[in-house]
């Protein structure tokens, strides 16, 4: 229990002016529920750029499995060819392969994480817009 003399009267002084004004205590459950929702939203969001990263990731090795795969092959061709020119023209091949493939699993990849950040947007926006009608009060009480 304190003592007498540990108290201060300044803070008393404050105390007794909240009391006089009677200001409404904060009903704290309804905002830990306010947050509760947002952190879900964040969380939705991040889960959805994640998962894209993850398919962009696995289509990124798929393509860099294809392409071992196929400079093995080349390579295994080649040789057998003890004719330069063909050895040339098989290298020439599997480099333009390999450029095309670069090019669409690059787009196919910008694609996934495109819509995956579009997404995870959308779920920031619509709980924005929410929170919005929450805090001006235009929400329906249910």
């Amino acid at each position: 229990m304190p003592k007498k003399e540990d108290k201060n009267p300044f803070i008393d002084m404050f105390q007794d002016f909240g009391k006089s004004m009677q200001i409404p205590a904060p009903d704290v459950s309804s905002m830990m529920d306010y947050h509760r929702r947002n952190f879900q939203a964040l969380q939705s969001a991040a889960q959805k750029s994640t998962s894209s990263a993850q398919t962009a990731a696995l289509k990124q090795r798929e393509a860099l499995e294809q392409t071992l795969a196929d400079i093995s092959e080349t390579f295994k061709n080649s040789a057998k060819d003890a004719d330069p020119s063909a050895m040339m023209s098989s290298q020439m091949d599997l480099a333009k392969r390999t450029f095309d493939a670069t090019v669409t699993t690059t787009t196919e990849m910008a694609d996934i994480v495109r819509q995956g950040n579009e997404e995870a947007m959308g779920l920031l926006k619509e709980r924005v817009l929410k929170s919005v009608d929450e805090l001006s009060g235009t929400k329906k009480k249910k």
